[in-house]
């Protein structure tokens, strides 16, 4: 039986209500990193803690890492979400930067506040704090998982960057690009998740493409809400993507099908995106031909696939948990 849609919101909070005790480790984890920084890093990097995000990544690991027959130690628990929700900051400053961000969660982006060569060094400094954070973890499997997940996410950035603008970019460059930047950390919770619960390599491996299919997912889901398709009172602002270049899903599906004076006519309309009205020009062909609902339906097809791996793990409260967070994705913007 399918499980219930409700919205992504309410399903997060009580999920991380569910983990509340591994979730406040963490933070008391990550509060340690700014308060054993030097000084003109430690005033900064409090600062940066104090802008909290919705911990996504890491309620997951924890609700995995509850879901085996065996319960791991509480603080190896968060010192493996501090890592994850550590290299997702560093992540984020660094492209804040690239982006020209002013603004993240309602404050300024650390460029802005403290200059772009000093938040280049903040954001360096978290990634290697992220690994510090595992370097002692007695599984060696998880500082690999964790390295690899920073190389995956760089990579990623760095072919978004390349593409950048690129209106004949590939399915297959698409899928390259959300894999790196979105994927391979949410993969990599997943399967430090997986590891910390004592399942075997089979289990292991299997969390790690669930956690993979929902990042993918996730990612697919932002790329819509950035057209402001199924957002309801979402403090997200629209059209960024547009803005710096990015040629997300709906354009793919748009461009697959479409006559060459189509094509030209789109690909003029997003070299002026930052023109007003243009922005709804180009919604408006994207709703004619379908393109959001066959973007979203992508979505949906890798929701289902991580879907029926969490419904194949060990039956417990937080796989349950596990299961509504997938299945109220789609309603993340309501």
């Amino acid at each position: 039986m399918a499980p219930s849609k409700e919205d992504f919101q309410t399903v997060l909070s009580q999920a991380r209500g569910l983990v509340r005790e591994q979730l406040e480790l963490t933070e008391k984890v990550i509060l340690n990193v700014a308060k054993n920084a030097p000084a003109g890093i430690c005033e900064r990097l409090d600062s940066l803690f104090q802008r909290k995000g919705k911990r996504i990544r890491s309620t997951l690991l924890c609700l995995i890492a509850q879901s085996g027959s065996q319960k791991p130690d509480s603080l190896r628990v968060a010192q493996a979400c501090a890592g994850i929700e550590l290299l997702h900051l560093a992540s984020l400053v660094h492209d804040d930067i690239i982006d020209g961000t002013d603004i993240r969660r309602g404050q300024k982006t650390a460029h802005k506040e403290w200059g772009t060569q000093v938040a280049v060094l903040i954001g360096d400094y978290v990634l290697s704090q992220s690994m510090q954070c595992v370097i002692d973890e007695e599984s060696r499997d998880i500082p690999a998982v964790l390295s690899k997940a920073a190389d995956k996410l760089i990579a990623g950035e760095i072919l978004e960057l390349d593409q950048s603008g690129n209106m004949r970019l590939s399915f297959e460059e698409y899928d390259r690009i959300i894999d790196g930047k979105t994927a391979a950390l949410i993969a990599a919770a997943a399967r430090i998740g997986a590891i910390l619960a004592g399942f075997d390599k089979e289990n292991i491996d299997k969390c790690a493409q669930m956690g993979s299919h929902f990042g993918i997912a996730f990612q697919i889901v932002d790329d819509l809400l950035d057209y402001g398709f199924g957002s309801k009172n979402l403090d997200k602002a629209k059209f960024t993507d547009l803005g710096n270049g990015l040629i997300t899903l709906p354009l793919l599906y748009y461009f697959k099908d479409c006559s060459e004076p189509d094509r030209a006519d789109m690909e003029s309309l997003i070299s002026r995106a930052d023109q007003a009205g243009v922005p709804d020009q180009i919604i408006e062909k994207l709703n004619a031909t379908g393109a959001f609902k066959m973007a979203k339906a992508n979505a949906q097809n890798h929701l289902e696939k991580a879907l029926e791996i969490a419904q194949g793990l060990p039956n417990s409260l937080f796989t349950e948990e596990i299961i509504q967070m997938f299945a109220s994705m789609d309603n993340r913007g309501n």
